[in-house]
């Protein structure tokens, strides 16, 4: 099941990347690219399944890239704010932000099931929510 949310998340994932590119505002677009789509694949990878025949390295390894993943979400959260624009952009930019917090106290915990839980509340519903609400559908393009 982990495994099922983290491939529907990552598709969800790249393509409200590429839906950005439509909004042409190129801070916000750089700033998914670079820091805030990256962390948050990193920060569901965390609280997914271990891939078979995990060793204790690359799970170390896994963990730690979660973590990041928490922190860069955090202080994408902050750029975003940095952004502001009408209707619920703050909100949904606090909303990563503390699902980052949460994030990074289960990626040190190396809690899976901790982790699985935030990146699918917080997390999942700060991009979701966000994506609904700002990147441009047909219907709403200039």
């Amino acid at each position: 099941m982990r495994r099922t949310l983290l491939a529907l998340l990552s598709t969800f994932a790249a393509g409200a990347a590429v839906a950005q590119v439509t909004t042409h505002d190129l801070a916000v677009q750089a700033l998914m690219a670079t820091k805030v789509n990256p962390a948050a694949l990193a920060f569901w990878a965390g609280g997914n399944d271990p891939p078979e025949g995990e060793t204790a390295a690359q799970a170390e390894a896994r963990w730690a890239a979660a973590l990041k993943g928490a922190q860069d979400l955090q202080a994408g959260g902050r750029d975003l704010l940095k952004h502001s624009r009408p209707g619920r952009w703050d909100e949904f930019a606090r909303l990563m932000i503390e699902g980052g917090e949460k994030g990074e106290a289960a990626a040190r915990a190396k809690d899976m099931d901790a982790a699985f839980l935030v990146g699918g509340d917080q997390v999942y519903n700060a991009c979701n929510g966000c994506h609904k609400t700002y990147i441009p559908t047909p219907a709403r393009l200039p």
